[in-house]
């Protein structure tokens, strides 16, 4: 019997793994329109199915279906200490949390224009980011807007690209040059 219950609860991890279902995420509404929610509510982001997402909290449930998002985009990462008092001073400067912005843009079930900006940790950010990109249609979705993404796209953008002219602008500049000769 207890064999049994064992490879019962075993199966059900393993399929849970194998489908590659998100794992709810908990997270906090930052900001935004949605109006059954108030900034800085804590909640728990659910992936239901593979048509949509819904952020619960305590009081409201908002279902974001994939087919309506607009956009979708990391913000900043930000990084908390936990104040601990006396002695415990000392693993406050080491165990630091890392938590990164997601803003979500979709329409709601009304057509109206909806942004959603939830607080996640930022591994768990760029695995929800992910998880839209995956399911919502392709040409919608944008990609990361971090620092490293920038980086890996192979063309930082740099202050004095307006002012100068240089190698790594020069396909702005011979455009705008051929628009003045005209």
């Amino acid at each position: 019997m207890i064999k049994t219950a064992l490879l019962t609860s075993l199966a059900a991890c393993l399929c849970i793994a194998v489908s590659g279902a998100p794992r709810p995420e908990t997270s906090t509404y930052v900001d935004g329109n949605v109006s059954s929610l108030k900034p800085h509510t804590g909640g728990t982001l659910v992936f239901t199915d593979n048509n949509s997402m819904t952020f619960r909290t305590g009081l409201a449930e908002v279902a974001v279906p994939y087919a309506s998002i607009l956009k979708a985009e990391l913000g900043a990462t930000q990084v908390r200490s936990h104040d601990l008092p006396g002695v415990l001073a000392v693993v406050n400067r080491l165990h630091k949390t890392e938590t990164q912005l997601l803003t979500v843009e979709f329409k709601s079930g009304l057509g109206e224009d909806q942004t959603m900006t939830l607080e996640l940790a930022k591994p768990a950010a760029s695995s929800v980011l992910a998880t839209i990109q995956e399911h919502a249609p392709k040409s919608i979705v944008a990609s990361a807007k971090t620092p490293a993404d920038k980086a890996a796209a192979g063309k930082e953008e740099w202050w004095g690209d307006s002012y100068w002219k240089t190698t790594r602008n020069q396909d702005s500049w011979n455009i705008k040059e051929a628009a003045n000769t005209k």
